[in-house]
């Protein structure tokens, strides 16, 4: 009988492991012992080492993976959004939005904030923004805010834009202007980048304790039911850090979180000590969140060419020499800097600053990552690569956003979200939603990285598609390699934790095309079961 020190807690046999190992990259078995993998092979291989005590799960044939890693995902921020006050506008009208809005309106009392959230623009008939007037037709005794659903961009009523003393002679910062209504001169509404950051910031510092930590109860469950088992929260602040340390305290805490933290906090945390990497395995602080452009699905991406149509080159949130600062400050403190840059100018910036910093100060292994990194070219590839740089491309964006890519053309489309490109240099790319910009269920991410193809059956830049067993590697052990993690996640092997998702079907033995359709039977996180089907 074996030692009861080597007794394993968990037998699951009978399996269709891909374990994303390639020195064993399929199994039929393996054993778990104190939250870690300790044997994986044939049946033969580990029921030797059960048991009277031993828990084995038959899973007749069912398939195993590691657990996904989304490396850039919102979980506080949407989480207070699902489960607080707000109202959830992903809605085919501004109508319908209205209709809703005005339903809260109602129940809330005179003077409180009405907020929506996930409004899409492209998919309304009327391809654009509500407007100031009307969302003053929802309320005029209650502020009205609606963001869209990728962020960086929201509209306000009347009351909300008095609110923050937004008028006809408000002027916007470059990163950040405030639209204007072209016959009248008066601000219609809607809010870009830095115009908007501080009245989002002011209405989630509105959202209660209380509020906040069902909120990430509520959407943590929801992300391990689609077989997340680690996450990467893209931007938190001090309240949210709070309560990640109170649902980790208690034991609370779902699945695996990896901190980046929001640029305006970077000094605090540095005099308290903190660093990248402090932290365990369930709560970890990660890198410095720095927002350098715009986004994709508000157009507002700082491109070298402009976008399809127009003059328009996108926003940028910083000059070079002001960036070049803050990331030369972060390199020398030694943590990871995390640089939102979806377009190839923001992007090229982003590398300037990190190539000068490192002139600077030679580090190695530093890891510092480009969020999103979405159009690229031979130039920044071979940058990239230099530099040892990881970029965390969207999985699912040309699935979820094809109507868009039109304002990017065919040609871009091809150098936009390039899995295949950053694989093909040796690049260690990630999957990441950045939802709710878009979908966060990660089978999703991967049918996309293989198909390249929206909702309607377009295909969008199919020079980047990648094999199913890269986009599985993508979604798992690239994850893990973002936060300094891959030696002890990201794959089932000996040793590693026992983060994994069981599947109804194989998804390297499916239609592509119905990849994302394929059950969640089971997800574990440390080999307990948080999520079962």
């Amino acid at each position: 009988m074996p030692s009861p020190a080597l007794t394993p807690d968990k037998l699951i046999v009978n399996a269709n492991v891909i374990t994303v190992d390639s020195r064993l990259p399929r199994a039929q078995a393996f054993a778990i012992k104190n939250g870690k993998f300790v044997a994986v092979g044939r049946n033969e291989d580990v029921e030797d080492l059960a048991s009277s005590e031993t828990q084995v799960i038959n899973l007749a044939g069912k398939t195993v993976l590691p657990g996904f890693i989304d490396a850039h995902i919102h979980v506080m921020s949407t989480g207070c959004k699902v489960s607080s006050r707000m109202v959830d506008c992903e809605l085919p009208t501004i109508g319908l939005v209205q209709e809703d809005l005005r339903l809260k309106a109602r129940e809330t009392p005179p003077g409180e904030w009405v907020m929506g959230f996930k409004y899409d623009d492209t998919k309304t008939p009327e391809a654009r923004m509500p407007s100031r007037w009307e969302l003053d037709e929802v309320s005029r005794e209650h502020p009205v805010i609606v963001s869209h659903r990728a962020g960086l961009k929201s509209s306000g009523n009347s009351m909300a834009l008095d609110e923050f003393q937004v008028t006809r002679d408000s002027r916007g910062p470059v990163s950040g202007p405030y639209e204007k209504d072209p016959d009248s001169g008066e601000p219609n509404g809607v809010m870009y980048e830095a115009g908007e950051e501080r009245i989002r910031f002011f209405l989630l510092s509105q959202i209660t304790p209380e509020e906040r930590r069902q909120g990430l109860k509520t959407i943590t469950g929801e992300y391990v039911a689609a077989g997340l088992t680690s996450v990467h929260d893209a931007m938190v602040t001090p309240d949210e850090v709070s309560v990640y340390q109170h649902a980790w305290q208690r034991d609370e805490l779902l699945l695996r979180v990896y901190m980046l933290v929001h640029e305006n906090y970077f000094d605090s945390f540095r005099r308290a000590g903190i660093r990248t990497g402090y932290g365990d395995n369930r709560l970890k602080w990660g890198g410095i969140k720095l927002t350098n452009d715009g986004g994709i699905a508000t157009r507002t991406a700082y491109l070298s060419e402009p976008y399809v149509g127009t003059n328009d080159h996108g926003l940028m949130l910083f000059e070079q020499e002001e960036l070049d600062e803050k990331i030369r400050r972060i390199h020398e403190a030694g943590y990871q800097a995390c640089v939102h840059s979806n377009g190839d100018a923001a992007i090229d910036m982003t590398l300037k600053a990190f190539e000068k910093a490192q002139a600077a100060h030679p580090t190695q292994n530093s890891r510092h990552r480009i969020e999103h990194c979405t159009v690229v070219n031979p130039d920044i590839l071979n940058r990239i690569k230099a530099l040892g740089v990881v970029p965390t491309p969207f999985g699912a964006y040309a699935y979820q956003h094809g109507e868009k890519m039109h304002f990017y053309g065919e040609e871009r489309a091809r150098w936009m979200f390039a899995h295949r490109s950053f694989l093909d240099h040796g690049i260690t790319c990630t999957g990441a939603s950045d939802f709710t910009a878009s979908p966060f269920e990660p089978l999703l991410g991967i049918q996309c990285c293989v198909t390249r193809t929206d909702m309607e059956g377009r295909v969008w830049g199919p020079n980047q598609k990648t094999t199913i067993d890269e986009a599985l590697r993508i979604y798992t052990l690239h994850g893990a390699y973002a936060s300094f993690e891959e030696g002890i996640k990201g794959s089932i092997t000996p040793g590693k934790l026992a983060d994994l998702v069981v599947l109804a079907q194989d998804p390297t033995a499916v239609d592509p095309f119905t990849i994302k359709d394929i059950p969640i039977e089971m997800t574990m996180v440390g080999g307990e079961a948080v999520y079962e089907g």
